[in-house]
């Protein structure tokens, strides 16, 4: 399996890289074992800091059922759901050979306010020159990148989780930090191949749990 740098942050909040062995999603079963795995390797041991449960998507409240329980593209669903663009923000980002991964959030166009925090790890070679050209840009969502290109893919949900506001991976949202968020673990085929694994967790600060 390839190696790859983990994000790390030192004690000034600098984004620093340590090598970490690349597990695929397909491997694992179990979905607190699949998202520790899955972060750890982006951001080391304590990414999650214990603060989440995974939950079945019949149980997580409306609006975030409807955000998260589908086949689509995230950015599809954030700008139906809020009804407006949605803006890339690359926190992080590290490759290594065709393995690509990175840290980001997603904020409303209109009000700058972060709606999702997310990992995502891509095997690059599994995609076209300017595919790889768009996502390395770091301007343009992912979702958006795959749209246009008219990549065949497949978006599969595997895992659905509940974060407390404890989560490091909460910090993300700024100075909205939510007490509670919903997300998904789950996998793009591209060409029905396994090229991209992400993890996508959402807030609306007008929806309370239902």
């Amino acid at each position: 399996m390839p190696s790859c740098p983990a994000f790390l942050k030192d004690p000034t909040g600098t984004f620093v890289t340590r090598n970490i062995v690349s597990i695929h999603l397909n491997g694992l079963d179990d979905p607190r074992q699949a998202l520790t795995t899955f972060c750890r390797a982006l951001m080391g041991r304590d990414a999650l800091g214990g603060y989440f449960e995974p939950i079945a998507p019949d149980r997580l409240p409306d609006a975030y059922r409807r955000l998260l329980a589908h086949d689509q593209h995230m950015t599809l669903r954030l700008r139906e759901h809020f009804g407006q663009d949605v803006v890339l923000r690359v926190l992080a980002s590290q490759v290594d050979g065709d393995l690509y991964q990175r840290r980001i959030v997603l904020s409303l166009a209109e009000s700058e306010r972060i709606v999702e925090v997310g990992l995502v790890r891509i095997d690059l070679g599994y995609t076209s020159g300017a595919v790889r050209a768009a996502i390395q840009e770091k301007r343009t969502p992912l979702g958006d990148v795959l749209i246009q290109a008219n990549v065949l893919r497949r978006i599969e949900p595997k895992w659905y989780y509940r974060f407390d506001t404890g989560c490091p991976l909460l910090a993300d949202f700024g100075a909205a930090r939510p007490p509670k968020a919903y997300g998904r673990l789950g996998v793009i085929y591209c060409d029905e191949q396994p090229a991209i694994e992400l993890l996508e967790i959402v807030y609306d600060e007008r929806v309370t749990d239902e």
